[in-house]
């Protein structure tokens, strides 16, 4: 059995992913503001990437709490750079890095491949809706003027869209992350 604790190498390992992440997740509001172009519903198919600190942590260190802490150093280290989101990057950071943990906890931290990937990806759609929620005060009224745009009737059908697309992102890009650093190892 593998040891559970993190040695030297898992932490340089770990700042490693943090950088990398913070590179994605700085780039991704390119993507998001191209996706916003698009219209309001676009959007949620960019979050995914801002998931992908835990994918990358996770498959390189294969330890628990690995997801975790990647997603929260990435996003620390976007929230010292100047984007958008600033220090409330944080606490994004913080609740997708929770959920995609969990993904890897539903698995045993037995699994840390694509299906990991997409899962914990996945998982970390709900924290970003979370966080949106308790962040964005406007996110209601966004809801609403969305809803009418499209021709829901209800903002909760919205919030489901949004969750849903989350999830979908999240389990494309965090299935992408993993596929990419197995390539990189192998």
């Amino acid at each position: 059995m593998e040891s559970r604790s993190y040695t030297g190498v898992d932490f340089a390992l770990l700042g490693v992913a943090g950088v990398i992440a913070a590179i994605i997740f700085t780039a991704a509001w390119q993507v998001w503001y191209a996706l916003s172009a698009l219209g309001p519903l676009a959007r949620p198919f960019s979050v995914g990437l801002w998931f992908t600190g835990s994918i990358i942590a996770a498959a390189l260190i294969k330890k628990p709490g690995a997801a975790f802490l990647g997603e929260t150093l990435g996003a620390l280290i976007e929230a010292i750079l100047p984007t958008p989101g600033g220090l409330w990057n944080l606490v994004y950071g913080i609740l997708q890095g929770a959920f995609a943990e969990l993904g890897y906890r539903i698995l045993g931290y037995r699994e840390w491949g694509v299906k990991a990937g997409i899962l914990a990806g996945a998982l970390a759609g709900i924290g970003e809706l979370l966080a949106s929620l308790i962040y964005y005060r406007e996110f209601f009224e966004a809801v609403k003027e969305v809803g009418g745009e499209v021709g829901l009737t209800t903002p909760v059908l919205v919030l489901v869209y949004w969750l849903v697309a989350n999830m979908f992102s999240g389990a494309l890009y965090g299935g992408v992350a993993a596929a990419a650093v197995r390539a990189a190892r192998e």
